[in-house]
């Protein structure tokens, strides 16, 4: 005589998986959220840095004060060494185009900068730190 699971037997099986299931896939997809926005701020935090330290070697902050902007293209940033391509927009997944990318801080005075952006080379008010254009 053979022996094989029932379809109650299956269906409890088939229903306790799913529920197991409907528990771990919010807290999945919370982790990846959560993961994705800690690279998009380590990414941010790398950019920035970037721009800081090219501001610092190649603006002239001897008689600049606080309350300025200041911005680069991250091309530059690539060109002088302190980026890497392909730089990853974590939100979207898709690469940055770094002749059209700009970073901008804000001068505080003594050599600290602040409040960093990153967008399209037109969307900014700045002085403009070896830029092309």
């Amino acid at each position: 005589m053979k022996r094989g699971f029932t379809l109650v037997e299956l269906l409890g099986v088939i229903v306790i998986l799913g529920i197991i299931a409907v528990i771990a896939f919010p807290s999945i997809i919370n982790q990846i959220t959560d993961a994705r926005n800690n690279i998009n701020e380590n990414t941010n935090t790398l950019i920035f840095d970037a721009a800081e330290n090219y501001f610092l070697d190649h603006a002239d902050l001897t008689t600049a004060s606080g309350s300025k902007y200041y911005c680069t293209t991250l091309e530059v940033l690539v060109d002088e060494g302190l980026l890497n391509e392909p730089i990853k927009n974590a939100e979207t997944g898709t690469p940055y185009d770094v002749s059209k990318t700009a970073v901008r801080l804000k001068y505080e005075g003594k050599h600290k900068f602040s409040n960093g952006e990153i967008g399209s080379t037109n969307s900014f008010t700045c002085i403009k730190v070896g830029l092309s254009s």
